[in-house]
This record gives C-alpha cells, sequence and structure tokens, in this order.
C-alpha cells in the first residue's frame, strides 16, 4: 500500500527527477477522536542535499491518510516549483480548482463542502473551502485549502478537520424540536472586554453556542480556612513534552498493523478527571484563597497526551481580566504547566481598567434583537458517535456597554 501511494504520487505530480528522502508513519487523533495513520513523505530535487540541517530549496512534502485512502497535504516548499513538467489544471480559475477537488477526494460541491473565501498571493491564487451536510456547517468543520500559480499548477494543497463523506457512514439524526428562542437569546447576550491601549473597551455580544449543547460546568470549592500548600511545577518545557509525545507516535508497519488507539482518543477516567480538579483547586486555593465558589472549570480534554483545562470565573464581568488554562501528565500525576490571565495582564506593566456599564443588558437585547440570527449546523456527538443537527446563535453587531452606540465586527 506505502510503495503504491510514492508511485501514484511521484507520477501524478511530476516527481520523475526528484528523491525520495524521507519516510514516515504516525498514529495521529482525527478531530472525532478515532485513530487515523498518516504517511509522511518528503522529496528533495535529484541530487539535492540537506544544507546546515535545513531542507533544500524545492523539497516537496506530501502526507497521505492511510487509514482511509486519501492524501491529505502536498506542498511544494516555500512555493519554489523545481518540477520541470508539473501537472496543470485548465486555469487558476475556481471552477477548475473544483473539479480538480471533486475528481481526487469524491467530495461535491455545494454538498460536501463550499467556498470561503479566495486571495492572491504574488502569483497564486489562494482558496479556502470549508465541509457542510445537506446546507448545512458541520462541527468540528473540515477545511481544505488550495494555491494554484498562474501557469494553473498546485503548489499547496491541504485537506484537514471532517468531511462526512470521506468517513464511513455516520447517521445523521433528525431534527429535534428547539428550546425556548427568546430565553436563549437572553443568556448569549454577554459583556465583552476589547483591549485597546488605554485600558479595555466594554462592549455587550452574542456569546456564539449550539442552541441544544449545555456545556458541563463544575464549580470549585475549598475550606478557605485551612492552610494553603504550596504547588511546585516542575521545570519542564511544555513543548519539549510536546515534542516527545509526536516523536512516540511515530511507528512501524507492524506497529500500524496493531490498531492500538492514539492516546488523545483514549476516554478521560473519572480518576483521572477527580486529580486533576484537585490539582486546579489546591492550586487556586494557594492563589487566590479568599474565592472558593467563585471558579468553575469549563472543560477538560485530552490533547497532544496532556489533559487541558479552561478554568474561568463564575462572574462573567471578571472574565475579561481573569482566566486559568492548566495543562496535567495524567500518566505522572503532575501540574505541567498554568497560563494566568490576569497575571500576564499585569506583567505586561497595565493598570487594571475600571468598568463603567451604563447599558443594562436588556437594553443591549434590545438593540441586537434585529442582528442575532440562527445559523443550520451539524454536530458530532462524541457520546452517541453520530451527526445531530441543530442551530447556532450568532451576530455581527456589538452595542457600546457606556455609549450604547452599535460597533460592527
Amino acid at each position: 500500500m506505502i510503495q503504491r501511494w510514492i508511485k501514484e504520487i511521484e507520477k501524478n505530480w511530476g516527481l520523475e527527477r526528484f528523491d525520495l528522502k524521507n519516510t514516515s508513519i504516525k498514529r495521529d487523533a482525527s478531530v472525532i477522536k478515532t485513530t487515523e495513520y498518516k504517511l509522511e513523505l518528503e522529496w528533495f530535487p535529484l541530487g539535492a542535499e540537506m544544507e546546515e540541517d535545513l531542507n533544500p530549496p524545492g523539497t516537496i512534502y506530501a502526507e497521505v491518510n492511510l487509514t482511509y485512502g486519501f492524501l491529505t497535504s502536498f506542498i511544494v516548499v516555500m512555493s519554489e516549483d523545481l518540477r520541470e513538467n508539473p501537472p496543470l489544471l485548465t486555469s487558476p480559475g475556481l471552477d477548475d480548482v473544483v473539479e480538480w477537488i471533486e475528481l481526487n477526494t469524491g467530495l461535491k460541491y455545494n454538498t460536501d463542502f463550499q467556498i470561503r473565501r479566495q486571495n492572491k498571493d504574488g502569483d497564486c491564487t489562494e482558496y479556502f473551502f470549508s465541509s457542510m451536510i445537506n446546507g448545512r456547517k458541520v462541527s468540528p468543520g473540515g477545511y481544505i485549502e488550495v494555491k494554484v500559480n498562474e501557469q494553473g499548477s498546485i503548489v499547496f494543497y491541504s485537506l484537514s478537520g471532517f468531511f462526512h463523506g470521506l468517513y464511513p457512514a455516520i447517521e445523521l439524526e433528525q431534527e429535534q424540536s428547539i428550546l425556548n428562542m427568546d430565553e436563549f437569546k437572553e443568556k448569549q447576550v454577554v459583556l465583552f472586554g476589547f483591549p485597546e491601549e488605554d485600558g479595555y473597551q466594554l462592549l455587550y455580544g452574542v456569546e456564539e453556542a449550539f442552541i441544544d449543547v449545555v456545556p458541563s460546568h463544575l464549580v470549585l470549592y475549598w475550606n478557605e480556612e485551612d492552610t494553603a500548600e504550596e504547588m511546585r511545577i516542575p521545570d519542564k518545557v511544555v513543548g519539549t513534552v510536546w515534542e516527545k509525545f509526536y516523536e512516540s507516535q511515530i511507528i512501524t508497519e507492524e506497529e500500524m498493523s496493531l490498531y492500538i488507539p492514539h492516546p488523545d482518543c483514549l476516554p478521560i477516567t473519572v480518576d483521572e478527571k477527580n486529580e486533576f480538579v484537585k490539582m486546579i483547586s489546591n492550586y487556586l486555593k494557594v492563589h487566590r484563597p479568599k474565592e472558593s465558589g467563585k471558579w468553575q472549570v469549563e472543560n477538560i480534554e485530552r490533547q497532544n497526551g496532556l489533559l487541558h483545562a479552561g478554568v474561568i470565573p463564575i462572574n462573567r464581568l471578571d472574565r475579561i481580566l481573569d482566566k486559568f488554562k492548566f495543562l496535567y501528565d495524567a500518566n505522572e500525576c503532575i501540574l505541567l504547566h498554568v497560563l494566568d490571565k490576569r497575571k500576564l495582564f499585569s506583567e505586561m506593566g497595565k493598570e487594571l481598567p475600571e468598568f463603567d456599564v451604563k447599558i443594562t443588558k436588556g437594553e443591549a437585547l434590545e438593540l441586537l434583537e434585529k442582528d442575532i440570527f440562527f445559523e443550520p449546523y451539524y454536530i458530532y456527538d462524541f457520546d452517541k458517535k453520530v451527526l445531530k443537527p441543530t442551530q447556532m446563535i450568532d451576530c455581527h453587531v456589538f452595542i457600546n456597554a457606556v455609549t450604547g452606540e452599535k460597533v460592527q465586527e
């Protein structure tokens, strides 16, 4: 299978006078938390070698999804194309790019994907597409990027994320009745703080959310009278930890046949979650001792082999200045990194702004009423492993919380 892909790419992409220099297989986690295997390939121009640990000009990189059998990347590095006879589209226009995508992926335009934007980059035109199902957007989304030069040669192609048509059949659920829309609108109109040179501009806006997805927030409590114990965070560079994790997922063909799940696809156990929450509570007890019951864990997820959690104040106005991000190594039961938004703000040498809100939330909602809209979506249910039809609330207008003026996004 691997040799077939190598020959196919060399033939179809004009790499006859290139040397295949590097190949590797990696275990990867898809955006819907399934384990996939990717083949990474690098070609150098004939006779070229590494230059001071850098790939030579004209290097070609490609990636193949071996699990489902499609090309996910083809990149002429730095767009320095040294191919003698690269394949050419009839033109660099949208219609010909779409036809090429349909031919090479089996996806259908305006059924599986749609254009989001296009722009010029030197002598190249860049096209950006996103996934769709039955006219609806999809979450998590899928993305296709194509860069084609004036001659019609593709010098960059990338397919990432989720496309329903590329996966084994995933059930589409039927439309369900929706909740009270007015109640939902009122809930989603919130106060945002946007940084400015002299502080923050306070704006009311709509917080994007799916109408039938209820976020699970865990409020943190501790005994403020107990003595707090300082926690030691190891002097590990997170980037180094991630680099070692990536290297651990480079595997052999024999290992691929064992179908070992990618670590990020493993469910978070009750014990892992409890220990992580305990660490977070202990940390906040040291650094915010008088704030028991004022913080909540926004989400816990597994990324790059570590558990990640966002922790936010319950008081929405406080979130403008305050937020934590925690990284936790569940194998060693240690906090690896804590990002403190308030601390970062203070280190920037800025004074904390004073908030002078004159417009009420009710007034803001009334002013935004005509600009709020609902967009149809399919969202992937990670528990049921189905796609659910829903809607997302959104608005491209804000209300100045001091003057009541409308501000365009």
